[in-house]
């Protein structure tokens, strides 16, 4: 590709400079000559440009040649291209010092021809860079206008990404702010593999949404300004594919609501709005609800998201409500109803929202979530319902664990109908009114002890750690209420009674 500078190098190749020649700083050549001027003073900090050819008689050093070293570090300090002397006489020889500076900053320092014309040679200069630099505009208007149609004509982001990768004759790809690819050029290739990675944001509305990274070592002029028309035509694709979203997200939103306020659309509305909408009536549907003081933070929850639906090629989708995030999950489709039944298993979403939760690296630490079973489409709302009752069950019997799936306390919500009858009080009263009433007058915690005993099958060290004490007073408090009930905690029925019981008590004691 065709460079907008002319360097060092293609300066010298100008008929005007035939007879020239580089005296020492060779190395630095490759400089991009963008300006070309005439120096007289020993000091050049004022006026001198980055990417500027100085031109001299060395006049002003005549008196005082060893300045011209300094000259020289101060040119490359402020990125000049390079220094040319004009041999009239005022510098016969160039002193050591000034040579030695030129080749550790790598600042070329020419010899012009005899009878050099200084307006001639800026007159040829200028005009090459002027005709270069109406070649970039024609290049980059070529570019935007290319890009911009590909847009207009709704060819999609992919196209977009693959001609931009064909300008710069290198792999391209575009990123979001997790880092998840959006679209990569050629196909399946992956950033992270790249060899010399150069990276440009892409911003909307002033704010980073995205990354454009490069393997390329170095790109020239023209391939930058390729760059910055290709983040300008990708930023208005990925708004444009970010409105669409948005506009998509609301709707399911608004058919969400529906489907959450018995009573619900027919079935057959729901199949058909489902798919227009991307929420396959084929697939089962699990709603999780993760709650807190506060929701979760939006962007956390959909990083956590994203990969797991693009592992299992699905579509979720998620709701934000006061304090809480509402996560309606699908599991793929199945051939039939029986086949869709059984790979309700293949995504295991209990597992995996119950491992965002503890991991206490993330930012749902302190967040308790409820999961309900898989259901239909169109009885998502029943799937919900049980996603907010495994919470509140969850808060009374045991505190709040992380994750409850209402599969795992679908019998204590069926008991909750019966709590308020009376003979469930008068039996607690005969089984366990004593614990209780010792319980407050010790300030004692041996009924939650029993619950927490009888829950884990009599397991010591599960008991300890849901109480957080040590399993030798777990077994010290086990004595206690064999002393003051005096039951046998081995008898079978006994535990049944009992688990009731304390069910019964915890339900009771904190109504919705």
């Amino acid at each position: 590709m065709t460079t907008i500078e002319m360097t060092v190098r293609e300066l010298l190749q100008l008929p005007i400079m035939q007879g020239a020649s580089v005296i020492s700083g060779a190395q630095g050549l490759k400089r991009a000559v963008q300006e070309i001027d005439i120096l007289e003073l020993p000091e050049p900090e004022q006026g001198v440009k980055p990417g500027m050819l100085l031109m001299t008689s060395g006049y002003s050093l005549r008196d005082q040649p060893s300045w011209l070293a300094h000259m020289i570090r101060t040119l490359a300090g402020l990125g000049a291209a390079g220094l040319a002397i004009k041999p009239d006489g005022y510098l016969p020889v160039l002193p050591m010092e000034a040579v030695q500076a030129s080749e550790q900053y790598g600042l070329p320092v020419l010899e012009l021809p005899d009878g050099t014309n200084y307006a001639a040679i800026i007159q040829a200069v200028s005009a090459r860079i002027a005709s270069r630099q109406a070649v970039a505009e024609q290049h980059s208007d070529d570019v935007y206008r290319k890009l911009t149609a590909m847009v207009l004509e709704n060819i999609g982001i992919q196209a977009v990404n693959d001609h931009v990768s064909g300008l710069l004759k290198a792999p391209v790809a575009v990123i979001d702010n997790s880092g998840a690819t959006i679209v990569a050029s050629p196909a399946g290739w992956d950033y992270r593999h790249a060899i010399h990675p150069l990276r440009r944001t892409i911003q909307v509305d002033r704010r980073n949404v995205a990354t454009l990274i490069v393997d390329k070592e170095t790109l020239d002029t023209l391939e930058e300004t390729g760059i910055e028309q290709a983040r300008l035509v990708l930023a208005l694709e990925l708004m444009r594919n970010r409105i669409i979203m948005d506009t998509g997200h609301r709707l399911r939103g608004n058919f969400i609501d529906e489907l959450m306020t018995p009573p619900t659309p027919p079935r057959h509305e729901v199949e058909q709005r489902g798919r227009q909408l991307g929420m396959d009536p084929s697939q089962l549907w699990e709603v999780a609800v993760i709650e807190g003081q506060t929701a979760p933070e939006e962007e956390w929850i959909s990083q956590l998201l994203e990969p797991e639906a693009a592992r299992y090629g699905v579509r979720p989708h998620v709701e934000f409500r006061s304090n809480r995030a509402i996560l309606f999950l699908p599991t793929p489709a199945a051939a039939d109803e029986h086949e869709a039944r059984r790979k309700q298993e293949i995504i295991p979403w209990t597992t995996i929202v119950g491992g965002w939760l503890e991991d206490r690296q993330g930012m749902l630490t302190g967040y308790r979530a409820g999961i309900g079973r898989p259901t239909w489409l169109w009885d998502i709302h029943e799937s919900y319902s049980e996603a907010r009752h495994s919470l509140s069950i969850s808060s009374r019997l045991s505190g709040g664990g992380a994750m409850t799936a209402y599969k795992d306390i679908e019998i204590y919500h069926l008991l909750r109908a019966t709590v308020d009858e009376r003979g469930f009080g008068e039996l607690f009263d005969r089984k366990l009114g004593k614990l209780k009433q010792y319980d407050e007058e010790h300030n004692s915690d041996l009924l939650r002890t029993l619950f927490f005993y009888l829950e884990s099958r009599g397991s010591l060290m599960d008991t300890a750690a849901q109480l957080f004490i040590h399993r030798n007073s777990v077994k010290y408090r086990l004595e206690r209420i064999r002393e003051i009930a005096g039951f046998d905690l081995n008898d079978a029925h006994e535990q049944f009674v009992c688990h009731l019981c304390l069910i019964y008590y915890y339900l009771l004691e904190s109504p919705d």
